[in-house]
């Protein structure tokens, strides 16, 4: 059935104006994709703060290793898992919000 016919059709048994239903859809798509929008840009801005956490994490850890190796010290990575937790909590919350986030997209479809 091509556009022209169903818009005639709907608009004989309901009354509705092609135009009206034209808006209406575009209304409802807005919608949608603004609130798609809108959790992205929320994500992305939980990224872009994981991201600064991480390189601030990464000068600190640059600085005590230069401290150490000026104290002859040697430096390990394990001395910094315990700095390192909370990032990848957050990491991963991220991660599992995303996944979700995918699979109801994959659900609509």
């Amino acid at each position: 059935m091509g556009m022209e016919k169903f818009y005639s059709t709907v608009r004989k048994k309901f009354g509705v104006d092609k135009q009206q239903i034209k808006q209406e859809v575009t209304e409802e798509l807005q919608e949608e994709l603004g609130e798609e929008i809108s959790y992205i840009e929320a994500e992305l801005k939980q990224y872009e703060q994981l991201v600064a956490e991480i390189n601030h994490l990464l000068t600190v850890m640059r600085k005590e290793r230069i401290q150490q190796r000026s104290e002859g010290e040697q430096v390990k990575m394990s001395d910094f898992d315990d700095d390192m937790a909370p990032l990848r909590s957050k990491l991963e919350k991220l991660e599992k919000s995303m996944k979700q986030r995918m699979e109801e997209q994959k659900a609509y479809l």
